[in-house]
C-alpha cells in the first residue's frame, strides 16, 4: 500500500501536541506491513533546514519527506492573510478553520504528487479537508481517511459561551455553525475517521452519523527507576510544555499565572515554572516575546527547547491547567511517558480513564488546582503513586499492538 499524507505542520522535532499526535500515527502507519511507502507533505511559515527533513525521515521509516509548501500558519503574524479567508468565507463559505489552510501553491504541489497512483490519502487535520475534492478528482480509486485531533466546531462554541461582547459572540455563533457544518460534511466525503479518543469518537458519531476508529496514542517509554528529584541549593521545579499560540493553551496558561500561582506562591515561595513550546515570536535580543499575563515571580517562559528530556530533568511535577477543548490532551500523555507526575483538570483528563489521585491531580477552580501543586511539590509518596500509575496507564491503553489493529481497518485492509 503507498500512502499520501497530509498535514498542516511539519511534525519534527514533536514539541506540541499536535506534532506528537501527527509523528505518532505516521510510525503506526509504517510499522504497518501492509504499507510500502508514506510521501509526507507538510506546511511551513519559516524554513526548515534539509537536516530535519533527512531527520524525520529516518524517525520514520518508508517515508520520503517532501520539502514543505510555504503557507501561513499563526495568521496573527500575517495579518494581511485575513482577507483572503474572509474573501473565501463569503465566496465559498468556507469557515475560518477551513479558508485559513488554502493557497494555490499548496493546491499545485498535491496535484503534483497525486499524478502518480497512491492507494490510500491520509488527511491530517480537519482544516486540511479543505483539498478533498481535489484529491478525489485526482485519485478516484484511493480511499481517504481522515484523521480529527479534536472535535474542532467545539473551540468556536467554547469561545462563544465565554463571549461577553455582542458582536463577538455573535460572530462566534456564526463561526461555530460554519464550522460544524464543513466538519459534518467532510466527515460524511471520507472513507474513515480517525478519532484520538472514544468520547470524539462518540460525538462524531452523533454529529455526521459516522462510525469513527478510535486509533489509540502510542506513547513508547521507559519506565525509569524511583529516584526523588532532589538537587540541593534549588528551587523546587515544575514544567509546562505545549504550542504557546494555540488559544486553549494561551487560555489556561493566562488563568494558571494569574489566579492560581500566586496562591502556590504564597504556600511554596521557593518553586519556579519553567514554560517551553513553540510559537512565540522572538525580541531583539533572541528571547521570546511573553505575554504580560505570564510575567509573574517564578514562571520563566523558555519557549522552544531542543530536548524534551533535557528540559524535564530535576522537575517535580507537569502542569497541564486546561479549560476547554476536546479530544486527548496529548501533554497529559506526555507527563505520563516522561514519568513526571501531573496536575490537570477535568478538561485535561476528559477522554482518558483517569482518576484523581491515581494518574493524576486534577482539580477545576483556582483554590483546588494550587492546593494540588502544593501537596505535589511537599509530597514524594505521592509523587512516586503518580508517576508508577502514569507508566501502568501508558502500558494498558497505548500499546502499538492495539493502535496497529485498528489502523488496519481505517486503511480498508483484510486481516
Amino acid at each position: 500500500m503507498r500512502v499520501f499524507y497530509l498535514t498542516t505542520e511539519f511534525p519534527w522535532p514533536p514539541v506540541s501536541g499536535g506534532r506528537v499526535r501527527s509523528l505518532a500515527q505516521l510510525k503506526v502507519l509504517a510499522s504497518l506491513p501492509e504499507v510500502e511507502r508514506i510521501t509526507i507533505l507538510t506546511l511551513r511559515e519559516t524554513d526548515i533546514p534539509s537536516s530535519e527533513l533527512s531527520a524525520l525521515e529516518r524517525e520514520v521509516p518508508k517515508s520520503r519527506v517532501l520539502v514543505p509548501q510555504f503557507h501561513p500558519i499563526h495568521l496573527r503574524q500575517f495579518p494581511h492573510y485575513f482577507a483572503w479567508v474572509a474573501i473565501l468565507r463569503l465566496v465559498k463559505r468556507w469557515p475560518y478553520l477551513a479558508g485559513k489552510w488554502v493557497s494555490p501553491s499548496v493546491y499545485h504541489a498535491i496535484s503534483r504528487q497525486l499524478s502518480e497512483p497512491v492507494d490510500a490519502v491520509y488527511i491530517d487535520h480537519l482544516g486540511m479537508g479543505v483539498y478533498l475534492d481535489l484529491v478525489r478528482r485526482a485519485q478516484p480509486r484511493a480511499r481517504v481517511v481522515l484523521e480529527q485531533h479534536n472535535v474542532e466546531s467545539d473551540f468556536f462554541l467554547q469561545f462563544y459561551e465565554r463571549q461577553k461582547n455582542p458582536l463577538k459572540a455573535a460572530i462566534a455563533k456564526n463561526e461555530h455553525a460554519a464550522a460544524r457544518r464543513f466538519e459534518i460534511e467532510t466527515m460524511k466525503k471520507v472513507d474513515a475517521v480517525v478519532a484520538i479518543s472514544d468520547s470524539d469518537a462518540g460525538k462524531f458519531a452523533d454529529m455526521a452519523g459516522v462510525r469513527a476508529h478510535m486509533v489509540p496514542q502510542v506513547m513508547p517509554h521507559d519506565r525509569r527507576p524511583w529516584s526523588p528529584p532532589r538537587d540541593a541549593g534549588r528551587a523546587p521545579r515544575l514544567v509546562y510544555v505545549g504550542n504557546l499560540t494555540w488559544h486553549p493553551n494561551v487560555e489556561g496558561l493566562d488563568w494558571f499565572c494569574t489566579q492560581v500561582w500566586p496562591l502556590v506562591r504564597e504556600a511554596r515561595p521557593d518553586a519556579v515554572v519553567h514554560v517551553g513550546g513553540s510559537g512565540l515570536t522572538k525580541g531583539p535580543d533572541g528571547r521570546p516575546v511573553v505575554p504580560d499575563a505570564w510575567k509573574t515571580p517564578g514562571v520563566e517562559v523558555i519557549g522552544f527547547v531542543e530536548s524534551l528530556d533535557a528540559f524535564y530533568d530535576g522537575a517535580v511535577g507537569f502542569l497541564a491547567p486546561i479549560l476547554g477543548g476536546s479530544g486527548v490532551r496529548i501533554k497529559v500523555l506526555e507527563a505520563f511517558r516522561a514519568g513526571l507526575p501531573l496536575v490537570t483538570t477535568d478538561a485535561g483528563a476528559l477522554g482518558l480513564p483517569i482518576e484523581h489521585r491515581r494518574e493524576a491531580l486534577i482539580g477545576n477552580d483556582a483554590r483546588a488546582y494550587a492546593d494540588n501543586v502544593i501537596d505535589l511539590l511537599g509530597d514524594e509518596s505521592l509523587q512516586r503513586t503518580l508517576r508508577d500509575h502514569g507508566y501502568d496507564y501508558l502500558d494498558k491503553h497505548h500499546g502499538l499492538a492495539t493502535a496497529q489493529g485498528v489502523m488496519r481497518a481505517a486503511l480498508g485492509i483484510q486481516t
